[in-house]
């Protein structure tokens, strides 16, 4: 069955999308069959803004919207026309061609494209499809950002509430897919810098978030607060915690300052690990280097055992940011389980200057995996969960740490992005 040839029957196009179809289709992380376009649209500097939905049938989405949706909407060719679309999908390499030979015979139009995930984005007819869209002046080509999905819900939802967590776990394959299209445009200096500065605001934005945040409302949405706590039984030299009032297994709140202080430089790497199993069990505990492996190859080598065909979810929380060598040892680990995630939180960048080093951690984000500067919350949140603290000592909001963290964040966005260093004058 051909793509589109079982919707006849179905809602094809119209003014407001249901919640199911906006929250399925444009969840950046799924891959469904089906291309939905959201479209605004508005004639001239004041004409009333005119909104409108289409999916793919017949034709795809794009073509349809250009072939049958705008005939009908067209006045004087003299009137400037401003165009956006939100695409649950990129367009392909014929929609590309298609697109810019509509543009060329209407010299009032433009249009800015949204688009929620890449279609194909290894094929080079298409990467050069979207080359020549954005070369051609009234064309902008984006990634869908959190702001982007927020817009959509308020405009193309009959009487939507305000709920915006269905977005929360978006972020990660948002700068993914930033990152690929980056890569895209890697001749065309103009559009990657538009890239940039979305990845450079999307830091600061967490960073921001992170000092307004109350230390009651520190624990992040995404992360149950219930605590079935088990111990790694591969950690010999700690005590299990089998229950959750057994806090032996734990650090020391000393040891979670010191070495979690992004403006120290102690010589021990901690590793905090959280391991959530397919069928919800959740693993806590931590290890660190020793004198003949780095923290994350003792994580890998000595506290996973699972079977390559184990399925989880592994948080790890490191002082310090993975060196190269590190790097492609985690790499090859994801290679032989494919049904692991890893997402790395890190109080410091290491070495942010070595090449080796920002190479390993753009090839770590190419391959999935997620990336993140500790913020305020994160430090409250993990705090929480790993260390033994004391009554009265049950939250943890380093204050003076924002300025760092937000040095981090930007220096780790240049590393993502490939460009040279923000702190170039500054070895940590």
């Amino acid at each position: 069955m051909r793509r589109g040839e079982a919707m006849h029957k179905k809602k094809l196009r119209g003014m407001y999308i249901s919640k199911k179809a906006l929250k399925h289709h444009f969840d950046p992380r799924e891959a469904p069959r089906d291309t939905y376009l959201l479209c605004k649209l508005r004639w001239g500097e004041t004409g009333t803004l005119w909104i409108h939905w289409v999916k793919n049938d017949r034709y795809h989405a794009e073509v349809y919207f250009l072939e049958k949706i705008f005939k009908m909407r067209r006045t004087n060719n003299y009137v400037n026309c401003s165009i956006t679309w939100y695409l649950s999908w990129s367009p392909c390499e014929e929609c590309c061609c298609k697109i810019l030979n509509f543009l060329k015979k209407h010299s009032n139009v433009s249009i800015c494209i949204y688009v929620a995930r890449l279609y194909h984005i290894e094929d080079e007819k298409i990467r050069q499809g979207l080359k020549n869209l954005v070369n051609f002046t009234k064309v902008t080509v984006a990634v869908m950002g959190i702001e982007d999905y927020t817009y959509c819900q308020k405009t193309f939802l009959q009487g939507a509430a305000g709920d915006d967590s269905w977005t929360e776990d978006f972020q990660s394959e948002i700068t993914r897919n930033c990152l690929k299209l980056k890569d895209v445009f890697k001749d065309l200096p103009s559009q990657n810098q538009r890239i940039i500065e979305y990845l450079k605001d999307a830091a600061c934005i967490r960073t921001q978030n992170s000092r307004v945040t109350k230390p009651e409302e520190t624990p992040s949405p995404k992360r149950p607060q219930t605590n079935p706590e088990i111990s790694m039984a591969a950690v010999t030299d700690r005590d299990p915690a089998p229950r959750e009032n057994n806090q032996r297994w734990k650090i020391q709140p000393s040891d979670f300052k010191r070495n979690y202080s992004p403006c120290q430089h102690p010589k021990v790497v901690y590793l905090l690990y959280e391991i959530r199993w397919r069928r919800g069990a959740i693993w806590r505990s931590w290890c660190s280097n020793n004198s003949t492996q780095h923290a994350e190859v003792n994580f890998l080598e000595n506290c996973f055992r699972a079977m390559p065909s184990a399925s989880c979810s592994i948080t790890w929380v490191l002082s310090t940011s993975p060196c190269g060598k590190c790097s492609r040892r985690i790499l090859e680990f994801l290679r032989v389980h494919p049904n692991v995630t890893l997402e790395i939180y890190a109080a410091r960048l290491f070495k942010h200057l070595d090449t080796r080093n920002r190479q390993g951690l753009r090839n770590l984000a190419m391959e999935g995996v997620v990336i993140r500067i500790m913020n305020l919350a994160d430090y409250s949140y993990w705090w929480k969960r790993f260390v033994t603290y004391q009554h009265g000592e049950d939250d943890y909001f380093p204050w003076s740490f924002t300025s760092y963290i937000f040095l981090n964040s930007i220096e780790l966005c240049h590393i993502l992005l490939g460009l040279p260093p923000f702190l170039a004058n500054f070895e940590y």
